[in-house]
């Protein structure tokens, strides 16, 4: 009796080892990443939520996606650089600068930056006061203008006028203080991305604003200073009430970044997970949904000029049968 409780003992032992042993093995096993976002008091945080959630859901047990609050795309760009995260958006401009080592980003190239998708197109609105007076970007020259230094829309905003030789008289201040200058009059001028900007609805509910349009020729200085740099898209009448008909607006494309060194078939994942639930995901979020983010391989070849990651390449092309241009197949593949 007490020969077969002992050897009972032992293989309730063993077998309690051997579990163990296995829930180390898959938990070693398992791959986490970190996907940066934005603060949470932003809008655009729930997208990167939205996306980690199809991920855990669909690797459960073999990819755990954290959601990282950061303090936006341009910062996203740097902890990319430092690895401080695996993935995060950022405007595809910036991405490119950085990327090459050009611009503001000279001596900073990060080689290593790669592309999961296409992502959205958001517009950056230029808003200026009816009392200024002003009726075209190219009168902003000594204007007060708003300015938010750290921002996506700031770095692309103040890189236009500096293309085109306009210089405002910048007051650098926060988002929040800049709808309260513009309001008091402090400040004639200021820029905001987003379709329908709550922070525009409010200055149109206490001022009359106008939005001041731009032109491809305008772009194409742009990009003749700043390669890669200059996009734009049109906003259709009624977009704000000072819209009265389309016009065309100074644009960004928000894409994700992965880094090289993150494993091909864990990205491969990733992307086919997103893909996969792409209408579920843009069906929820409206700066998704205007952007076009469902696009996500149409949106890469119009509008990234970073390489995308091998995981997506494979995805793209051997899964989806799409043709990838050579612009977005990565360095490492291309000495394959």
């Amino acid at each position: 009796m007490k020969r077969s409780l002992f050897l009972a003992g032992l293989f309730l032992m063993a077998f309690a080892f051997l579990v163990l042993i296995g829930d180390k093995t898959e938990a070693a096993k398992k791959v986490y990443i970190k996907w940066g976002a934005t603060s949470v008091r932003s809008g655009l945080y729930a997208n990167t939520v939205a996306m980690a959630k199809v991920v855990n859901k669909a690797y459960s047990g073999e990819i755990e996606v954290t959601v990282v609050e950061t303090g936006g795309f341009l910062e996203n760009l740097s902890r990319l650089q430092r690895k401080a995260i695996h993935i995060g958006p950022a405007d595809a401009a910036a991405g490119y600068a950085n990327y090459m080592g050009i611009i503001d980003y000279e001596g900073k190239a990060n080689p290593n930056l790669r592309t999961l998708w296409g992502g959205y197109i958001t517009p950056i609105h230029i808003v200026v006061s009816e009392k200024s007076g002003v009726k075209d970007v190219r009168q902003l020259s000594g204007v007060d203008f708003a300015s938010n230094p750290g921002t996506t829309s700031g770095r692309a905003a103040e890189l236009f006028f500096k293309a085109l030789n306009i210089t405002p008289n910048y007051k650098p201040m926060g988002i929040g203080a800049s709808v309260d200058a513009m309001k008091s009059g402090v400040v004639k001028a200021w820029y905001k991305a987003g379709f329908k900007d709550s922070a525009i609805l409010d200055l149109e509910a206490n001022m009359d604003i106008r939005i001041l349009p731009v032109t491809k020729e305008m772009i194409d200085q742009f990009n003749k200073v700043y390669p890669g740099q200059g996009l734009m898209m049109e906003i259709p009448a009624g977009l704000f009430k000072s819209v009265k008909k389309p016009q065309m607006s100074l644009a960004y494309v928000v894409t994700d970044f992965v880094d090289k060194d993150v494993p091909e078939d864990v990205v491969f994942k990733i992307v086919k997970a997103v893909w996969e639930n792409r209408k579920e995901i843009v069906g929820s979020l409206a700066t998704l949904k205007e952007g076009n983010f469902e696009d996500m391989f149409g949106m890469a070849v119009k509008y990234v000029n970073v390489p995308l990651h091998p995981g997506a390449v494979k995805f793209y092309r051997d899964v989806l049968k799409l043709k990838v241009p050579d612009k977005l197949i990565p360095p490492e593949m291309k000495k394959k």
